[in-house]
Parts: structure tokens; sequence; C-alpha cells
């Protein structure tokens, strides 16, 4: 794994951890400091933002047990949570992103930041709302993962961190990965609204907008961490089951051979990319599981090539992991 050192002294990122389970045994390892401008460095068990990892590691699991147990149907209509608002688009639809919703709006910039919390989330309820569509397109969209968060909270009537504390206790699934971490964690990118680097605190500025804790992003983990927890919730008697009857919605499939999963990844693997840097891929027949997370944003998501490159780190990692 040299070649995940060598890009720490290119800029790609200040550091990295992996980690990748095959044939039972855990190999993991890590590299470089918590940013460019110190020389502390970070060792396996400090946590990353993991990005758009939470919506694969905790919003659609805990949607999977609920289908599973028969409390909520994937076909819901979601007006039945926004009483409020018109729509026939499903709690399916949302974790397929075949919603219609946008990719993305600015609510930290559209709803004031003087408003509580629960005001906040009512009015970005709205703003979403009003941007539904007449036809239901595929678009990867935060807005969707956004409402899948606001419904689990009304569905358990608790904050989601709370629910995936309980709902890791329940499956045995408690590991290295919590919302708002406590220790020091690797920067990213530069934040005009907090005119600092994110240290703790999430990149996204619309899940740090709702204090750090959405369906979307938010969560913070190790890769030891990352794979430890799809271990043991593949052994989970209803995960694979309910995965497979609805396509592993809400997962990633390699697509072509030039993906950003390897260019020797099988179709049948599912896993989640995250924009910090971060990602995990999961072979569900050998049950391999591999993780690949760095701050690629730091000090700026606008360095030269990011995309191309980190899709080339993550392509050397995943190929040789799953060799």
């Amino acid at each position: 794994m040299d070649f995940l050192q060598k890009n720490t002294g290119s800029g790609l990122y200040s550091a990295y951890q992996y980690a990748f389970l095959k044939d039972d045994r855990i190999s993991c390892g890590c590299g470089g400091t918590f940013d460019f401008d110190t020389n502390e460095k970070i060792n396996d068990s400090v946590q990353f933002d993991l990005a758009s990892l939470t919506k694969a590691i905790v919003t659609v699991p805990v949607f999977y047990e609920l289908f599973s147990s028969k409390k909520l149907s994937e076909n819901e209509k979601i007006s039945r949570f926004f009483q409020d608002f018109q729509s026939d688009i499903t709690v399916l639809e949302l974790i397929r992103h075949t919603s219609g919703f946008p990719a993305w709006l600015p609510f930290y910039e559209l709803v004031p930041a003087e408003k509580s919390l629960e005001e906040r989330k009512r009015e970005i309820t709205r703003i979403i709302f009003e941007h539904q569509t007449s036809g239901k397109t595929k678009c990867y969209s935060d807005l969707n993962y956004l409402l899948l968060g606001f419904i689990l909270e009304k569905i358990f009537n608790q904050p989601l961190n709370e629910i995936f504390e309980n709902f890791k206790k329940i499956n045995s699934l408690d590991f290295n990965l919590t919302y708002n971490p406590a220790k020091r964690t690797p920067k990213t990118a530069f934040s005009k609204l907090r005119n600092d680097f994110p240290e703790r605190t999430v990149e996204d500025e619309n899940s740090w907008f709702l204090d750090g804790i959405t369906g979307h992003a938010g969560l913070f983990g190790s890769a030891t961490g990352v794979v430890r927890y799809f271990e043991s919730l593949l052994k989970t008697p209803w995960f694979m089951p309910r995965a497979k009857e609805l396509n592993f919605a809400g997962f990633d499939r390699p697509e072509g051979s030039d993906s950003n999963y390897g260019k020797s990844a099988k179709s049948r693997y599912f896993g989640h990319l995250g924009f910090t840097g971060t990602a995990f891929l999961i072979d569900p027949d050998t049950k391999t599981i591999a993780a690949l997370l760095t701050n690629s944003t730091h000090p700026t998501p606008g360095k030269p090539e990011r995309k191309e490159r980190i899709k080339s780190v993550r392509q050397q990692f995943f190929d040789t992991a799953f060799l």
C-alpha cells in the first residue's frame, strides 16, 4: 500500500486509513498527519469525517431493519410523516434516489440560523417539498436522505444519533462510529461559514447547520470500524435477505471497468463513496470488505484534478484488496 503514503506527499490528502477483511483475516494501516501544517501523526483509531458513507452506514440499515420487522413498508408514502405536504413519493424512492428531488440546496443560506433546531428542520422540509418535480428521474440527492433522517426521528421520537446508538447496541454493531466525536479528527475543507477548518465537526455545511446529526452526513469513524461494522451487519439474519430483495437500494454497485471501486470490480459488489475522500466496498459472496478513508478535501476540494486523483487511489486500493 505504498501508493497511499505517496499521496500524502503529493498533497492529495494529509492522512489516510485503510482496512480490509479477506478470508476471515483483517489487514489495516494508516499514515500521515491531522493536517498539512502539523507533524502529529494519526493512528488506526482516529476517526475520519465519513461524509456520505453516513447514508449507507446509518440511514439505509436502520430502514432495512424497519422493513424486515414489518414496522414500516418500503412503499409507504412520505406524506404520512409530513402531513402538511402532499406527495406520492415513497420511502423506497427516497432511498433509491428516484424521488425527483434536486441533488443539493444551501439550506444554511435559505433558513435563518437563529431559529431553533426543530424550526430549521421544518423550514428545510418545506423548502424540499417546494422543489418536488412531476417526474421521478434518478438523481443522487442529499435532500432524499435529509428527509429520511427526519422520518426516522419521527418514527422513533429520538434524535438520529440516539437512534443509531440504540441500533448498534441491539444488533451488536458497537464499533468506532459516531456523530460529533470527542477526539481530534483529520481536518477537511476550510469552512467560510465557520471561518475555520472543521475538526471534530462535519465538513458538510447543511449537516453542520443541523448540529452535525443528519441522515446524509455527519458520521465519523475509523477504517477498521467501518469494516468490522459491516462484517457484523452481514451476519445479522435480516440484512442480506432484505438487501437482496431491494437490490441493495441505497448502496452503489460498480459499473464498467473504470469505476471508483476499481478496474476489476464485479457487479455483485456493493459500497458507497464519501465526498471527503472516503469509500467502502463489499463482496457479499466472499464476505470481503474494504474501507479507505482520507481527508482529500483538505485544505480545499478545489485542488487540481482532485476527483481524478482520488479515483485513481481508490481503484488501486480496491483492486489490491479484492485481488
